[in-house]
């Protein structure tokens, strides 16, 4: 088990930024500026996210009844309640129709085949690397979440972060328990939550030092997964976290095991819509808490105070002692 994650580990082409080289962390893509939106009339109904065309991508058009009514794979999106968006025009999506779903604050883009049967969840990549769903989707207010970088308090001349970290706000303390997580080890013992990229090698490295004090009954570890390191890895760090999250929680560790020993995910796991939409969740929930890479921990100290703290701290049995339920 420990040679298949260590070979992971040196496999993996690592881009760290300065600031987080301490932290021991894969790191997440530099922040986006989204352009506001442009203000909706008083007494306009809502339509759901408001739209502002770009000069050089087409603004996203709702897709109209008669439509989804004429495409089964829209009628099965629309079916739970979710509105859809043409985004882009068949030449920027290289023949199919770009489809951004949205029911609430989830979103999902689609690409609609053109027989209109069967659609293909994911992100658009040309073969140089560009990112069309990026660009379709940059007009829509939320879609590509801002990451602001802050400097992160770091315990000095360390090669790991403070145990201490950032407090949490009541805000934030409230997302995190929107996320959907795994669980490995007993209930009702510290819970430390770690928000992980599945192909991140830290992230690993992190689960075989965790996984001693799970096994002693020290600690019940909680699995966050989201996906950042699509960018290092020809966009497997998605289908892998989608994988995570289509697992029950009490198996998501074996199935993430699964996925370190082989370097990605196989073609008889299952990944689920519901997943997908999971993994967007936690996007957000990561977002929301100011997640820089992976792995974060996210965990409540004695006074029940909640902390997040980036990277694995130098002083893991510290930070054991330190948590509470």
């Amino acid at each position: 088990m420990r040679h298949s994650r260590n070979a992971l580990l040196a496999a993996t082409t690592l881009v760290v930024l300065s600031t987080l080289a301490q932290a021991q962390q894969c790191p997440t893509l530099p922040p986006v500026e989204v352009t506001p939106p442009l203000p909706v009339p008083s007494g306009t109904p809502d339509a759901g996210p408001v739209l502002r065309p770009t000069p050089t991508v087409p603004t996203p058009r709702l897709i109209p009844a008669e439509e989804i009514a004429a495409s089964p794979a829209l009628r099965r999106i629309t079916s739970t309640g979710a509105k859809v968006y043409e985004i882009g025009n068949h030449v920027m999506n290289h023949g199919l129709q770009g489809v951004y779903a949205v029911n609430g604050d989830i979103f999902r883009v689609f690409y609609l085949t053109p027989d209109g049967q069967a659609l293909i969840g994911g992100v658009l990549w040309e073969q140089d690397g560009h990112n069309v769903t990026r660009d379709t989707i940059a007009p829509i207010k939320g879609a590509i979440p801002t990451v602001t970088i802050t400097a992160a308090k770091t315990a000095a001349g360390q090669n790991g972060t403070s145990v201490d970290g950032r407090i949490l706000s009541p805000e934030q303390v409230k997302h995190v328990a929107q996320a959907n997580i795994g669980l490995e080890g007993r209930d009702g013992l510290p819970r430390l939550t770690m928000v992980i990229d599945p192909l991140c090698p830290w992230s690993i490295r992190a689960l075989n030092t965790l996984e001693p004090f799970v096994a002693r009954g020290q600690i019940q570890l909680a699995l966050l997964p989201i996906a950042i390191n699509d960018h290092e890895n020809g966009n497997a760090s998605t289908p892998a976290a989608t994988a995570l999250l289509s697992a029950v929680p009490y198996e998501m560790q074996a199935t993430w095991q699964k996925i370190v020993d082989l370097h990605h995910v196989a073609d008889d796991m299952p990944r689920t819509d519901e997943a997908a939409l999971h993994l967007q969740q936690n996007m957000a929930v990561a977002n929301a808490i100011g997640v820089r890479g992976t792995p974060t921990f996210i965990w409540r100290d004695k006074t029940g105070a909640s902390h997040v703290t980036e990277g694995l701290p130098r002083d893991v049995e510290q930070l054991i002692r330190e948590l509470g339920r």
